[in-house]
């Protein structure tokens, strides 16, 4: 972006009102002003000098940028009310804005993504950026924060896209980085090794009368899911401790899935034999996703990824049809890290809900560019990306959803206790920890089968198989 323009776009706001005849209408007002209103946990009385300006940008009317903005003010809240942070002898307090982006939904308009972004870079002129979900949107506005060299965490995005970006072009990309989730490439490991050992264990716990090896794949039909799903299939089937049957049932439904389009689908997977579906569900088909299967109970388990069944109020969304999927989440009332469980309890108690994985990113994110500040000294954006990037497994910040360490693509590292998801599943109202072997302290097994052995994380329950049964054999 030229200069010329950025200096145009910080005192106009462009308002965009869709009409018959498209008529484009530009709206000339003051810039932002920042106050102490921006600032939770702030003194009253702050003048904009005082403020470090962050901003949130993401689908904000629902759960995944509701909560990359409550994670944010969680954050912020806390270091505001600790004292701020001092800067060459100067106090300042962290402020919060956000700007919503509509990417969840599934009709996808990507110019409403840009047009927020435009809006929080240029009118209200932030220095650290927060957020991006959907990988389509995501990467219309990426490019608008490179330009203008605001730090951006993406908290959202899971494509390998992004971070390739940093080590292709890093003098363009390097201001990007991406703490929650862990790339889907990483995320898709995690989710291989805790389907096969799972799998493994209630194989050999049931003396061989489960002998669970068939499995099916359904996904949104978007970018992100079709090389996830390839990689799974790939590693699923060939692995060195316990290699699965992939049935041939690789279903993409749309954003907008029907109850009778999906009945049918869980009529040709339970043809199948299948034992164990795995969704790649980042949206609102989650829901119906899950509604049909308890209609339809087939036999099978569903374990894998859906975003909507992270909400706490999935169970009642659902009348309970939710029961027996489980999904990968960041957090949980459990010791992942010493501020885990704090930070889940402070969550609930200011916003009345539970973390989704968004949330567990923006709050981490924050407290990174905390550390990056206060350990630079500096409030350069060149500053800002040093310190970032100075942590390592080396040199690890603690978090509420595990230790960053950033890797050279400015990705979160995998792997215990650096970037990893727990499993949670549905049972009887509530989620429930099971075991991860392999991934994070699941002990009898963990150790056995390569895992930490770090014991049992706490509010662990074993894992549950639907009541009215799967197929205990493939064919």
């Amino acid at each position: 972006m030229e200069p010329l323009t950025k200096r145009i776009l910080a005192i106009v706001l462009i308002a965009v009102i869709g009409i018959s005849v498209g008529v484009t209408v530009w709206l000339f007002v003051a810039p932002y002003k920042w106050e102490s209103k921006d600032c939770p946990g702030a003194p009253t009385g702050l003048t904009e000098d005082q403020i470090i300006r962050i901003g949130v940008i993401g689908d904000t009317e629902r759960i995944h940028g509701e909560g990359q903005l409550w994670g944010a003010e969680l954050a912020v809240y806390e270091l505001n009310q600790a004292g701020g942070i001092t800067i060459g002898g100067k106090t300042y307090y962290y402020g919060l804005t956000s700007e919503n982006t509509d990417e969840a939904n599934p009709l996808l308009d990507i110019t409403k993504g840009v047009a927020a972004a435009q809006r929080i870079i240029s009118y209200k002129n932030i220095q650290l950026a927060i957020g991006g979900f959907r990988t389509e949107a995501l990467l219309a506005y990426r490019d608008l924060f490179m330009e203008a060299n605001i730090p951006f965490m993406n908290t959202g995005a899971a494509t390998t896209t992004f971070c390739q970006s940093v080590l292709d072009d890093y003098d363009t990309y390097k201001y990007f980085f991406q703490n929650n989730p862990i790339n889907s490439t990483a995320l898709a490991m995690e989710l291989i090794a805790l389907i096969v050992t799972t799998s493994a264990v209630l194989t050999l716990g049931s003396g061989g009368a489960l002998n669970i090896r068939n499995f099916a794949i359904v996904r949104e039909n978007l970018a992100w899911t079709a090389g996830f799903a390839g990689l799974m299939i790939g590693a699923l089937t060939s692995n060195s401790i316990f290699n699965l049957t992939f049935t041939g049932v690789n279903i993409a439904i749309p954003q907008d899935v029907g109850s009778t389009e999906m009945a049918s689908h869980w009529s040709k997977i339970n043809g199948n034999r299948t034992q164990i579906v795995i969704p790649i569900i980042s949206g609102e088909a989650g829901l119906t996703f899950t509604t049909s299967y308890a209609t339809a109970k087939p036999n099978c388990s569903i374990y894998g990824i859906n975003v909507m069944s992270q909400d706490a109020a999935y169970w009642d969304l659902t009348n309970g049809a939710c029961e027996y999927g489980t999904t990968l989440e960041s957090l949980f009332l459990t010791n992942k890290t010493t501020k885990t469980i704090d930070t889940w309890n402070a969550y609930e108690l200011r916003f009345g809900t539970t973390p989704i994985y968004t949330a567990a990113g923006s709050y981490d994110a924050v407290y990174q560019f905390h550390y990056a500040i206060n350990s630079t000294g500096s409030l350069s954006s060149a500053s800002i990306v040093t310190g970032l990037e100075s942590l390592t497994t080396a040199n690890t910040l603690e978090g509420a959803s595990g230790y960053v360490a950033f890797d050279s693509s400015h990705c979160t590292v995998e792997g215990w206790p650096y970037g990893v998801a727990l499993a949670l599943q549905w049972i009887n109202g509530t989620k429930r920890l099971v075991p991860g072997v392999g991934v994070y302290p699941s002990d009898p097994w963990s150790t056995a089968a390569g895992g930490p052995p770090f014991g049992t994380l706490a509010n662990m329950e074993p894992f549950r198989l639907p009541w009215w049964g799967i197929f205990p054999t493939p064919t």
